[in-house]
């Protein structure tokens, strides 16, 4: 099996060569994520759970076509994935390092399995990453879990500080959202004309790069990922006949949502909205988060289809952990507001949603003479405290979002979650 995995890549490898001189000129059908406008700098540094030194899972990577600052910077990033995720099953990647079509930074596609043992849902295709993690096994033998491409006409920034220049793009942040793809942080939908649907998509229709891996019948089957797609009623995209022009409108109607329930806590109680612009593109519509929702700043805004220059993003964000764990994934990650949610007293709060003061309703039982309040936002970050109890909170300075807020009397924690408008 060896020896037949070593022959696809070499065969995928020289078929890539051959048309990589022009590549870059090719007009495709498909993309990924895409370079961005100009931007101020930014950097979302590594979770504090990458500095404990943990592994929980391993990478097995083939690199094809690159230099030694890029594969160092590559590994640097499956570090980062590596202390976040838990498998006993190694993960093996083949990357490739070539000219891909203007603009466009990088493009995974991910082998799957469907239906094996321990499989949480029949009938839905898994990335086999996660598949394997699932089932405690390798199910997928002499062949990469998935292949990674990334554009090496690029002007990237090759370093691990997140410190790149106003010109460069930041080559860590691009492999770990690369990488969250082939973990399956991706679903399995398409349009043909006024049609879309779920479990059609042929290696054809990602022309010219070819997989290592033999393609799968998908069998008009989704992936556990699209299971979770919803559209703005609450209506499961997978409940809508496939193929179908209803499935079509909805991809295209940008109002789509992940309705996962770690995903929605850790997004204020919000179902994540994803990208699904009026055009669709096939390997980024449905598989991002939704741009202007996580603009350039925000924690989640890795897993957009569109990056700037000079913009890092070595966390992959509460979201999008909470999505991974919702599809499958066993994750370490300090998630903020969700490592709050445990067995608290609950308060009242009034008006809610807030727009300028908002007062507290207490337990009788509680020590308002002890009592100090912190408010937090939903990236676990501490937006007020206050070592008294005020007769009423002024929240006019924070911008419009869902927060979390504890009331703290030394013996007991009171929370609720709110909304400023």
């Amino acid at each position: 099996m060896k020896i037949k995995l070593l022959l696809l890549s070499i065969a995928a490898f020289l078929q890539l060569m051959a048309t990589s001189q022009s590549f870059g000129q090719v007009l495709t059908d498909w993309e990924d994520i895409k370079t961005g406008g100009p931007q101020l700098p930014v950097y979302v540094p590594p979770p504090a759970v990458y500095h404990d030194g943990m592994r929980a899972v391993s990478f097995t990577i083939s690199y094809n076509g690159f230099t030694g600052e890029a594969q160092a910077a590559f590994q640097y990033a499956s570090t980062i994935w590596s202390v976040l995720l838990n498998s006993t099953v190694p993960i093996k990647v083949n990357a490739w390092f070539v000219p891909l079509p203007a603009g466009l930074l990088g493009i995974t596609l991910p082998n799957g399995r469907k239906n094996f043992a321990g499989a949480p849902q029949p009938d839905v295709w898994y990335a086999t990453s996660l598949a394997n993690a699932i089932a405690g096994t390798e199910l997928n033998s002499g062949e990469a879990d998935f292949d990674l491409y990334l554009n090496n006409t690029i002007n990237w920034y090759y370093g691990i500080d997140g410190n790149g220049p106003g010109n460069k793009y930041d080559f860590v942040s691009i492999v770990l959202h690369e990488m969250c793809h082939g973990l399956g942080f991706v679903g399995l939908a398409k349009t043909d004309g006024t049609t879309g649907s779920f479990g059609l998509l042929q290696a054809s229709d990602f022309a010219p790069i070819v997989t290592s891996f033999p393609w799968p019948a998908l069998d008009t089957l989704p992936g556990i990922y699209d299971t979770k797609l919803e559209d703005a009623t609450g209506t499961p995209l997978t409940s809508l006949s496939n193929p179908s022009s209803g499935l079509n409108t909805v991809f295209t109607g940008n109002q789509v949502y992940f309705n996962g329930d770690l995903a929605i806590l850790l997004n204020g109680g919000v179902k994540p909205r994803m990208y699904a612009p009026a055009v669709f593109a096939l390997g980024s519509s449905l598989l991002h988060l939704n741009e202007s929702t996580y603009p350039a700043g925000n924690i989640n805004e890795l897993m957009t289809p569109f990056a700037g220059t000079a913009n890092a993003v070595h966390d992959p964000g509460p979201i999008v952990m909470g999505i991974l764990q919702d599809i499958g994934w066993s994750i370490n990650y300090n998630v903020g507001i969700g490592n709050m949610m445990e067995e608290k007293k609950m308060i009242a709060v009034f008006p809610n949603p807030v727009h300028q003061l908002m007062h507290l309703q207490l337990p009788q039982e509680s020590n308002v003479f002890n009592m100090h309040i912190e408010l937090w936002d939903i990236y676990g970050k501490c937006r007020m405290r206050q070592e008294n109890l005020p007769d009423a909170i002024d929240v006019s300075d924070l911008p419009a979002g869902h927060y979390l807020l504890l009331a703290i009397d030394g013996d007991n924690t009171y929370q609720v979650k709110f909304t400023k408008d």
